[in-house]
């Protein structure tokens, strides 16, 4: 190793004067960021729990809007099928309430027919 010169020994140590404390201060810093993100990591956990439990639950309502679409779902299926029994009944049921009313016309008419006889008969000749 060559000598090194007055000159330059000056030069080393005035360079390593501004930068030891530079390096320092950078260090520092650093180290500074480090502890302050070690602290930060208890509370990171702690949200992350947060928000682990908030998707848990999240999931569970999910889960039951899910069962109550799939519920009125076939409530709706079911009233639709009932709608449609209904449409098809309808028709029939007036024709059984048409055949009703003839039927009933009928022996209304019957009725009044042998009602008729009777008071013939009892007022007729021969009764006082």
């Amino acid at each position: 190793m060559p000598p090194v010169s007055t000159e330059s020994a000056v030069l080393i140590l005035a360079v390593s004067q501004l930068l030891v404390p530079l390096l320092n201060g950078l260090l520092s810093r650093r180290q500074t960021k480090h502890e302050s993100a070690v602290d930060q990591v208890p509370l990171l956990v702690q949200s992350l729990g947060a928000v682990a439990q908030d998707v848990r639950d999240i999931k569970t309502e999910l889960r039951v809007v899910n069962e109550h679409g799939a519920k009125l779902q076939t409530q709706d299926l079911r009233l639709r099928a009932l709608e449609d029994w209904m449409g098809a009944a309808r028709p029939q049921l007036h024709q059984a309430v048409n055949h009703v009313t003839v039927l009933m016309g009928e022996r209304t008419s019957r009725q009044l027919q042998h009602a008729a006889n009777v008071v013939a008969k009892d007022t007729g000749p021969g009764h006082p």
